[in-house]
């Protein structure tokens, strides 16, 4: 620190006009001060070496590890702070009406150029065409000028057509049906909105069953109990399972450090494709950082340590799953298991 904080010294010095110097001498012990001090010889090689493939093999010619052959060498592992802070609105900002919400459907107004056609040639999930065929059959025929491409369709201003054929009003957004597996109650039940931040999931292991999320929204920190249903892959909420409490295993927030082992193996996509390596990797089992995870397709989304490859895994086909803690240093610990725990209510 002190050798540091001499060089720091100079560095600052030598750039003022008052010291042009290329080095500088301590006048107390004689010692030049040029580089930067490193905190043990043959620090930047090591350096190096702990970050190739093979960092054993690369420190044995370093003087250190000769004369010590019996110290362990192992790659440098990037250390990660979870993000366990509760940020973020509680839903989305567009409202829209719960009416076909039984069906896992709810209706919101969308813009013209939102619009397409489906195999039958009809517009794609449009509400209650019915309740202006007029407004419908014109949308219909424009869409079907341009190939059913909303957003050539509609370009320019539309005009609802009245009944003897002449322009009416501009149309900027008709109503359509839409998925919602999750949502708020908004405006006294009169709307829903969509949840919006993940704060974390909550993953479960059911005996000869497999691994399951029950994902938790900023929503749910400011209701009495935590919710216990878990998603199914391509199914709506009504088709979730329900989880129990003897079956919860952790917690994971971003940035949690997990070991995955697959039995098919893992299959980790380059995150970075100017880089010069490989494009994608398969392996068996991977130390991964969590970052998100998807309730429409059960999946979680992974990177490694480093952030070099990153890997999207359902999490019913995982072999096995297991926690861990991570230090600053990069050390890292296996969690058995974890008390679920609630969020506390804000008084008020």
């Amino acid at each position: 620190m002190q050798q540091i904080s001499k060089y720091t010294m100079w560095r600052e010095c030598r750039y003022t006009p008052l010291e042009e110097a290329s080095i500088a001498v301590d006048e107390a012990t004689g010692e030049v001060i040029s580089k930067f001090p490193y905190p043990w010889p043959d620090f930047r090689k090591e350096l190096e070496a702990r970050l190739s493939s093979d960092p054993r093999a690369t420190t044995r010619q370093l003087s250190f590890y000769v004369n010590n052959p019996e110290a362990v060498v192992r790659p440098l592992f990037v250390s990660r702070a979870p993000k366990r802070k509760i940020s973020g609105a509680a839903h989305k900002e567009t409202i829209k009406s719960p009416v076909a919400i039984g069906a896992g459907l709810v209706v919101a107004k969308h813009s013209l150029t939102d619009l397409k056609l489906n195999k039958d040639g009809e517009i794609a999930n449009y509400y209650m065409p019915h309740s202006d065929r007029l407004l419908y059959e014109a949308l219909k025929v424009q869409l079907k000028r341009f190939g059913g491409d909303g957003k050539k369709a509609f370009t320019e201003p539309f005009h609802k057509p009245k009944s003897d054929g002449t322009p009416g009003p501009v149309v900027n957004k008709v109503k359509l049906c839409e998925p919602s597996t999750l949502n708020v109650s908004v405006h006294n039940g009169m709307g829903v909105a969509d949840n919006d931040s993940m704060i974390r999931i909550d993953v479960f292991h059911v005996e000869n069953d497999g691994y399951y999320f029950v994902p938790i929204y900023v929503a749910d920190t400011l209701k009495p109990e935590l919710p216990c249903k878990a998603c199914v892959a391509h199914k709506p909420y009504s088709g979730w399972k329900a989880m129990r409490n003897e079956d919860f295993i952790f917690s994971l927030y971003p940035n949690d450090l997990i070991k995955i082992v697959h039995k098919s193996g893992i299959n980790m996509a380059l995150k970075n494709k100017d880089s010069t390596l490989l494009s994608q990797v398969t392996v068996k089992e991977q130390m991964f950082y969590y970052t998100a995870a998807n309730i429409s397709s059960g999946a979680i989304a992974l990177k490694t340590h480093d952030g070099a490859y990153e890997a999207h895994l359902g999490i019913k086909t995982l072999e096995k799953v297991e926690k861990f803690t991570v230090d600053v240093l990069g050390e890292y610990h296996k969690i058995d298991k974890e008390t679920r725990q609630p969020f506390k209510r804000k008084r008020g």
